[in-house]
């Protein structure tokens, strides 16, 4: 009797001890993952504001002889690399000086494009659909760069200049600038949802 009732209380100590075991692993495991989470969702949003500064740098229309210089070598070298996909036009050089600060930068994009697989992880398929919608005007400047420079005389010649400049007033980029806001409202989405994770929202910061 007394064999038995110690074998009964041995044998709940034992599933005792397991369920508390699995449940501390259960718990270490949320901890853990949950941290992961918080630390990728925080290194996803610094590095979508780098891209969101690299393209308002990016498109400023004020441009130095030093980037002009290196704009027009640059040209000459791909007309060297491929002869008779590319000519030398020295008026039209400053139309390209945007599409050679993005190559100059390209690390900034791939950064983003590197935390991909990682944040399909955590939220599926409409996080990547963001950074395809940011990253896409790595392109789409390029290209409207491109264009510009070869074509001058296109009809498109407007629309493709305010693509890859943005609108200066008193030293100062107008607020309704049609791309920076575009671009905005990217990032803005991917503040609202991965901003929760890692920012304190009972913080409260003294007005100067």
């Amino acid at each position: 009797m007394v064999s038995d009732i110690c074998n009964a209380v041995s044998a709940i100590a034992s599933i005792t001890t397991a369920i508390i075991a699995s449940m501390a692993l259960y718990a270490w495991k949320r901890e853990f993952i949950g941290k992961k989470k918080i630390e990728l969702a925080a290194e996803i949003m610094r590095t979508v504001y780098d891209v969101q500064n690299m393209f308002i740098g990016v498109r400023l229309p004020m441009i130095t002889k030093a980037e002009l210089d290196e704009t027009l070598e640059w040209i000459k070298t791909e007309t060297a690399v491929h002869p008779g996909n590319a000519d030398v036009y020295p008026e039209r050089v400053n139309h390209s000086v945007p599409h050679q600060r993005l190559i100059k930068q390209q690390d900034i994009i791939e950064k983003l494009r590197s935390l991909q697989n990682q944040a399909y992880m955590y939220w599926g398929k409409e996080i990547i659909i963001a950074i395809l919608k940011l990253t896409e005007y790595n392109f789409r400047i390029m290209q409207a760069s491109k264009d510009l420079y070869y074509g001058k005389d296109t009809p498109k010649y407007k629309p493709l200049y305010d693509f890859i400049f943005c609108e200066m007033k008193d030293g100062q980029i107008v607020p309704d600038d049609k791309v920076n806001k575009e671009i905005n409202d990217i990032v803005e989405e991917f503040r609202r949802n991965l901003e929760p994770l890692y920012m304190d929202k009972q913080s409260k910061w003294l007005p100067k």
